[in-house]
C-alpha cells in the first residue's frame, strides 16, 4: 500500500505543471553562484613568465626586442580596436539620426526628438543626441558652443540660422554616416590581403631563425653572445616595429575615416 502511495507520489511531482515561479525557485536551488575568495589570475604574471626564457636564450638585450615585439603586436591591435569601435559608433550615430528624422517628421520638437532618439543608443551616439537636445532646449546656435560633432553641429547651426528643415539635415547626415561605414566596411575586407601579408613578412624572420637552428647554424648562439648579434637582434625586432607602425599607417590611410 505504502509502495503504490509512493509511486502515484512520484507520479505526481513528474506530471506537475511547471510554472516560471517554480523554474526560478529551481534555478536558485541548482544555480552556482560566483565563488567567494577565489583569487583571479592576473595576466600580467604571464608576460613576466615569459620573460624568463628570453632572458635565459637572448639575455637582457632579447628582452628588449621581445619587448619590441610586443609592441608591435599591441600597435597593429589597437589599431584594429579602433577601427571596430568607430565603425560600431558610426553605426549607433546613424541610427540615433534617424530615429531622430523620424521623430521630427512626426511633428515633435527638436529637444523631445532628439530625447527620444537617445533612449535607444549607448555611448558616444547617446551623448551626441543628449548635446542636441540640450542645443535645442536653451537655444544655443554656434556649431562651436553645442559639443556636437562637425556634421551634425552644422545642420544643426544651418536649421537655426537660416530657418532650413531640420529632419532634411539630419536626414542628409545620418545618409552620410551610412555610406561611409558602408565604405569603410569594404576597404577594410579588401585590405584583408594586405594585411596578411604584412604579417608574414613580420613573421619570417622568426622562421629564418628557427630554420637556422634546424640547420645547425646556431643563430640563437650568435644573437645572444656576440656585440654584432645583439646590434643586429635590436636592428632587426627595430625594423619588425617599423614596418608594422607604416603598414597600419598605410591601412588607416585608405580605410580610416
Amino acid at each position: 500500500m505504502l509502495s503504490i502511495a509512493a509511486l502515484c507520489a512520484a507520479v505526481a511531482l513528474l506530471t506537475w505543471p511547471v510554472t516560471a515561479t517554480s523554474q526560478a525557485r529551481l534555478a536558485a536551488l541548482t544555480a552556482r553562484g560566483p565563488s567567494r575568495g577565489r583569487p583571479r589570475f592576473d595576466r600580467r604574471w604571464l608576460l613576466l613568465l615569459a620573460v624568463v626564457p628570453v632572458l635565459v636564450l637572448l639575455g637582457p638585450f632579447g628582452v628588449v626586442a621581445a619587448g619590441m615585439l610586443v609592441l608591435a603586436v599591441r600597435c597593429h591591435r589597437r589599431s584594429r580596436q579602433r577601427l571596430k569601435a568607430d565603425l560600431r559608433t558610426a553605426a549607433a550615430l546613424a541610427e540615433a539620426l534617424g530615429a531622430a528624422v523620424a521623430e521630427l517628421r512626426s511633428g515633435a520638437p527638436p529637444a523631445t526628438a532628439a530625447e527620444v532618439a537617445a533612449r535607444d543608443v549607448s555611448g558616444e551616439a547617446r551623448l551626441v543626441m543628449r548635446a542636441l537636445s540640450t542645443s535645442a532646449r536653451f537655444g544655443v546656435v554656434d556649431q562651436h558652443e553645442t559639443g556636437l560633432p562637425g556634421q551634425v553641429a552644422r545642420a544643426w547651426s544651418l536649421s537655426q540660422r537660416h530657418g532650413l528643415p531640420l529632419a532634411e539635415l539630419l536626414d542628409a547626415v545620418r545618409r552620410d554616416f551610412v555610406a561611409r561605414t558602408r565604405f569603410v566596411t569594404r576597404a577594410d575586407a579588401n585590405m584583408a590581403g594586405p594585411r596578411a601579408s604584412a604579417a608574414v613578412l613580420a613573421f619570417l624572420p622568426g622562421v629564418g631563425v628557427l630554420l637556422g637552428e634546424g640547420m645547425g647554424a646556431r643563430p640563437l648562439h650568435v644573437l645572444a653572445t656576440t656585440a654584432a648579434g645583439h646590434v643586429l637582434l635590436l636592428l632587426g625586432t627595430g625594423l619588425i616595429l617599423g614596418g608594422v607602425a607604416w603598414s597600419v599607417r598605410l591601412t588607416k590611410l585608405v580605410v580610416g575615416p
